[in-house]
């Protein structure tokens, strides 16, 4: 069970309804937003955490539950104005007696200030790297969101206590994941050995 691509509240609302699910789990999993921004979102689309039984975010406002509408309906925008930035690059030429031109950046004698621009392989560069990022952030994503599905979807019965010996590096490096992304190690490498087993 994952949120939808719109972001509607009630696919959030599915998604926080799982037992261990976390609001940051879910901010984590939705593109554009973090987890207080997420939370004031919720509140204000009418939505309060109850701990009381049934514990878990229930409308309390007034009106229509929202439950079809985007998260980002109820996202608030930052009030602070942008310092707006030039797009130019200035840089100081001290005086010579030549006139310099590489690319498309002018040096003059009697100029200060010289406006450069990108040239047409820096651009060429640019978009391939985007082109490569574009296609690999979905990926990143898909990933990010089926952990948590994949851990829930594990056998929780017929387990065995087994002594494992790994590197230290690794294993600090597993302990950081697992606590960042609040999951049991056991389950990290089950699926881990799962992935391998399955690959060889």
């Amino acid at each position: 069970m994952s949120v939808d691509e719109k972001s509607s509240i009630r696919s959030i609302l599915e998604r926080l309804s799982v037992e261990g699910v976390k609001t940051a789990d879910v901010a984590k999993a939705i593109p554009g937003i973090s987890e207080k921004p997420f939370r004031n979102a919720l509140k204000a689309a009418g939505y309060e955490f109850s701990n009381q039984t049934p514990k878990g975010w229930h409308f309390v406002g007034e009106g229509e539950n929202p439950l079809d509408k985007s998260i980002f309906d109820y996202v608030k925008r930052s009030s602070s104005p942008k310092k707006q930035s030039s797009p130019k690059v200035h840089r100081h030429v001290t005086s010579s007696n030549k006139e310099f031109t590489e690319d498309n950046v002018k040096f003059t004698p009697n100029s200060t200030d010289v406006h450069e621009q990108f040239t047409q392989a820096e651009v060429k560069v640019i978009k391939e790297m985007l082109k490569s990022w574009q296609e690999v952030a979905p990926t990143l994503q898909a990933n990010e969101q089926t952990l948590y599905e994949r851990i829930k979807q594990l056998p929780q019965g017929n387990k065995t206590r087994k002594t494992i010996v790994i590197d230290r590096a690794i294993g600090e490096r597993l302990d950081e994941f697992c606590k960042a992304e609040r999951v049991n190690k056991s389950d990290v490498l089950h699926l881990a050995l799962k992935d391998f087993l399955e690959k060889f």
